[in-house]
């Protein structure tokens, strides 16, 4: 059994620090091998020492694999399927839960499931996370306070002052994170939008002005434009953002230019297609993310569980070349159903609204109590409520010949336990 260190060791980090940043800025003639030579060595270790992979990965496709175009002759792993076989199967021979780092998701699906990492992933690992932090604008002084329900062990660097740790556990009450919010004086936050906005909504309720958060990087679930400037607004704050998983860790990260670009040196991404169609980091569709870096438990062609539109890099940042995320349009089970009977997703009507967000809608839910019926649940900037209302049923109106629409503004749209906001709820 490998005996797993106590605290963090930093010069592991350190060291992989500067290839995430390599990485992260190279130009795709410069990734492209190197992408796919970590995606060979990747799909030939999970062939031969996983068990899951062993059985029933095809040998013949395993040894022509070349690259990422190649992926879609494997089959996908679901996140059911992971957590069904669980760290018996999918963990790679001679390492068990006790000598990896286990971490969880936040159950948005209904089905939490539980991941596994050796120490030399995470040496990796916390090193991309860290570049994101610096990239974002973290200073070696900020007090980071993080938004999501487990905390972060404890580095070294804390006891020099250096990147410490305030956590608000997202599934204590609103006053109860805010709170902690206070006691921490956090400088720079990260974490999930809706939980992040409910906090400043809070403070402002209170009459508190917080002058001392300069950054805000948004995570863990999309950001509707009218929520993330009422976050920004309200502390006079620089925002960013991150799409990221437990599972796979970043997948992109935005640039200065506010477009999010794929992380390619460290997954691949392949889009699944309304039509079936399979296609290389582009496209709209269901996300399919592989991580390069996985010793201990890899996930090869991972369905997240995200519809995303992704498209060829237009970006002029100068920075970054990989292709863009230009939306995260939801969860693939976020379905609506129709007048008729069919099933929707529910960013057909999440994208007719996009266009009227950022004149004021803080953050939208869509609750179907009955086939047909829909009742759009926005929470929108106190003022703005009837112009807002009419704008949402001037853009809805191409919807009306499938759904009943009922247009609802709210003071609150509850949420989950793991502090994120569900796009859709059907009750019945």
């Amino acid at each position: 059994m490998t005996r797993l260190p106590r605290s963090i060791p930093i010069l592991p980090v350190l060291t992989n620090l500067a290839i995430a940043r390599s990485r992260d800025r190279a130009r795709p003639e410069a990734l492209a091998p190197i992408q796919a030579d970590l995606l060979r060595r990747l799909v030939r270790h999970a062939a031969a020492n996983v068990p899951h992979y062993r059985d029933t990965y095809d040998p013949a496709i395993v040894a022509a694999l070349a690259g990422p175009a190649d992926l879609a002759a494997l089959p996908t792993l679901t996140r059911r399927a992971a957590a069904d076989l669980g760290p018996a199967r999918l963990l790679a021979d001679g390492l068990s839960i006790s000598d990896t780092r286990t971490a969880t998701t936040s159950g948005s699906t209904g089905e939490p499931a539980t991941f596994c990492y050796s120490e030399h992933d995470m040496s990796y690992l916390r090193a991309t996370y860290l570049w994101d932090m610096l990239a974002c604008g973290m200073r070696p002084t900020d007090r980071v306070g993080y938004f999501r329900v487990g905390g972060f062990r404890r580095h070294r660097l804390e006891k020099l002052g250096l990147a410490r740790n305030v956590h608000v556990n997202t599934s204590l009450t609103v006053a109860e994170q805010t709170d902690a919010f206070l006691a921490g004086r956090p400088t720079l936050a990260v974490g999930f939008p809706t939980a992040i906005a409910a906090v400043a909504a809070e403070l402002r309720r209170r009459g508190i002005f917080y002058p001392h958060l300069r950054t805000v990087i948004f995570a863990g679930e999309p950001t509707l434009s009218g929520g993330r400037d009422e976050v920004l607004d309200y502390f006079g704050a620089t925002g960013h953002e991150v799409y990221a998983s437990v599972e796979a860790y970043t997948i992109a990260r935005s640039c200065r230019r506010g477009s999010l670009h794929l992380r390619s040196g460290d997954v691949v991404v392949e889009v699944l297609g309304d039509d079936g169609t399979v296609t290389v980091a582009e496209g709209t569709g269901e996300i399919v993310v592989t991580r390069l870096r996985a010793e201990a438990m890899p996930l090869i062609r991972y369905r997240l569980g995200d519809r995303v539109e992704i498209v060829p890099d237009d970006c002029d940042c100068g920075d970054r070349f990989t292709p863009v995320v230009r939306s995260v349009l939801g969860r693939v089970e976020d379905r609506i159903v129709t007048l008729q009977g069919a099933e929707r997703n529910g960013d057909f009507i999440s994208s007719l609204i996009n266009p009227v967000t950022r004149d004021g809608v803080l953050r939208l839910q869509f609750v179907q109590d009955r086939p047909g019926a829909l009742r759009i649940c926005a929470m929108v900037t106190p003022g703005r409520e009837e112009l807002l209302t009419a704008a949402i049923e001037r853009v809805t109106a191409p919807a009306r010949a499938e759904f009943d629409i009922e247009i609802e503004i709210v003071d609150a749209i509850p949420l989950e336990r793991n502090g994120k906001i569900r796009l859709v709820k059907r009750l019945w």
